[in-house]
C-alpha cells in the first residue's frame, strides 16, 4: 500500500476505500437495519480504522439510500423531501412535526426549485447488493476500491485540487454539487461514466455538518483518479517552498 501521499498531506484520517457490490470483504460492523442509519459517522468509522458495510434494507435514511446507489429512496422514504429542503410546512405541520419540517431547511426559496434539484439527482439504479467502506490500510485485504472518499481540511483539499490536475493539464477536475454528505458518493458513480471525471467535493450540507468533523470537508473521486494523484510526487507542489509553509502549521495544529 502508497502512503506517500497520506503521509505528505499529513492526513489524520485514512482515505475511505466505496466498494460498491462487494459481498466478500470480512467487516467489522454490518449496519443494522434496526436503528436509522446516518452515512456520515460509518464513513467515519471507516476513516479511522474500521471496515463497514450497509445494504438497501439497513441504509434506510432516505437521503442516505440514495447516496449509497440504492435508487431513489425520496420516493420510497421521503416524498415530501422537497418540503423540508425549502421553506418547510409551516402552519400547516401537525404539532408534533419536528422543527426541520415546520420551519424546513431552506436550502432552497421555493418547493419547485428544491424539486428541480431532485429531479436532476443522478440515482442509481445498479442494485448492488451492499456496498463496503474501508480505511486504506485493510484495502489490499479486499481488492481496488471504486471510489476513495478522503476527509481533509482546506489545506488539504487544496493540495488534492491542485494535484488533480497535475498530469491532464485542465483547470476543472473537481466539482461542488451540493447534497446530502453521502450524495458524494453517487455523484462520483456517475462521474466514473465520464471521459474526463472529475473528483467531487462535499460535506456542505449543514444540517448534519454537526455529526462530521469542524473545519472539514471530503474529496470523493473514482479510484483511477487517486492512483493517478499518488504519482510523481517527488515532481509535485507538495515538494515546494510553499507546501513546505503549510506543512508547518499542519504540524502545529496537530
Amino acid at each position: 500500500m502508497d502512503v506517500q501521499l497520506i503521509q505528505m498531506l499529513h492526513l489524520e484520517l485514512e482515505p475511505v476505500g466505496v466498494f460498491l457490490g462487494n459481498t466478500d470483504a470480512e467487516c467489522d460492523i454490518a449496519a443494522s437495519p434496526e436503528k436509522r442509519n446516518c452515512i456520515v459517522p460509518l464513513l467515519l468509522s471507516a476513516a479511522r480504522g474500521k471496515v463497514i458495510s450497509v445494504d438497501e434494507e439497513s441504509c434506510n435514511c432516505p437521503g442516505g439510500a440514495v447516496g449509497c446507489c440504492f435508487g431513489d429512496g425520496f420516493s420510497r422514504g421521503n416524498p415530501n423531501i422537497h418540503i423540508m429542503l425549502s421553506q418547510g410546512m409551516g402552519d400547516a405541520a401537525p404539532p408534533t412535526a419536528p422543527i426541520h419540517m415546520k420551519e424546513g431547511e431552506r436550502f432552497y426559496c421555493t418547493e419547485e426549485l428544491a424539486l428541480k434539484w431532485r429531479a436532476e439527482m443522478p440515482y442509481s439504479e445498479k442494485g448492488y447488493p451492499r456496498v463496503v467502506f474501508a480505511p486504506q490500510s485493510r484495502w489490499e485485504g479486499i481488492g481496488d476500491p471504486d471510489l476513495v472518499l478522503v476527509f481533509a481540511n482546506a489545506d488539504q483539499i487544496s493540495a488534492m485540487v491542485a494535484l488533480l490536475g497535475f498530469h491532464n493539464g485542465r483547470a476543472l477536475n473537481a466539482i461542488a454539487p451540493f447534497g446530502a454528505a453521502c450524495h458524494s458518493i453517487v455523484y462520483s458513480v456517475e462521474q466514473m461514466e465520464k471521459d474526463e471525471p472529475c473528483a467531487v467535493m462535499g460535506l456542505f450540507d449543514i444540517s448534519q455538518r454537526n455529526r462530521a468533523i469542524k473545519d472539514y470537508l471530503s474529496l470523493t473521486m473514482p479510484f483511477a483518479m487517486w492512483e493517478d494523484l499518488s504519482c510523481d510526487l517527488d515532481k509535485s507542489c507538495l515538494t515546494t517552498h510553499a507546501w513546505k509553509a503549510i506543512e508547518e502549521r499542519l504540524q502545529a495544529e496537530r
